[in-house]
């Protein structure tokens, strides 16, 4: 691993951790085990900095859903996996953290815009994995789907979000997947 994955990599265990607000080029640094100017180097600004770990943690969470999708049945596996991302809160906490910080920083939406598309055409990869013919318009139904159930579940905290969770993503699935796909995997 070069210096660049060990930024990436700590960063994205602060951001585990402690959240947005503890990814501060300091902290980061620290946590990587290297001096400030060279996080600096690779990542200028604050802006940048968030962008790349977020973007690679959300990455690393996406390739555990197409690894799960390739060992299992493909029917359920999308549903739980997503089901147990979204009801554990790190992506929606992610983007509710960026959407905070980019109220002080402007520079922060432009890279959350980049941020979404390239979640969503994550996602539109593993509904095609899943078996599930996916445009991009079916990923932003399914992404805004999933955020808002998975917000709506970090506001109440309880059983009846969590089931909410698993069977609002059920149900996406279900709407997106064509009749004759549905034969096929029943």
């Amino acid at each position: 691993m070069g210096i660049k994955d060990d930024i990436l990599t700590a960063g994205s265990t602060l951001l585990r951790e402690k959240g947005v607000t503890a990814l501060t080029q300091p902290q980061i640094a620290l946590a990587a085990n290297i001096k400030q100017s060279h996080l600096t180097y690779y990542f200028p600004t604050r802006s940048n900095l968030l962008l790349a770990i977020a973007e690679f943690t959300l990455s690393a969470l996406m390739d555990n859903v197409a690894e799960q999708l390739q060992a299992k049945p493909k029917g359920t596996t999308l549903a739980d996996a997503i089901s147990r991302i979204m009801i554990e809160g790190f992506p929606p906490r992610v983007f509710i953290g960026l959407i905070v910080a980019a109220d002080s920083d402007p520079d922060i939406r432009k890279l959350l815009r980049k941020l979404i598309r390239h979640v969503r055409t994550s996602i539109q990869r593993l509904l095609e994995q899943a078996g599930i013919a996916a445009d991009a318009e079916a990923a932003r139904l399914f992404h805004a789907t999933i955020i808002g159930l998975a917000v709506m579940h970090q506001a109440r905290l309880n059983k009846e979000s969590a089931h909410e969770v698993r069977d609002g993503i059920a149900t996406i699935i279900r709407v997106l997947t064509p009749k004759t796909t549905k034969r096929a995997l029943s």
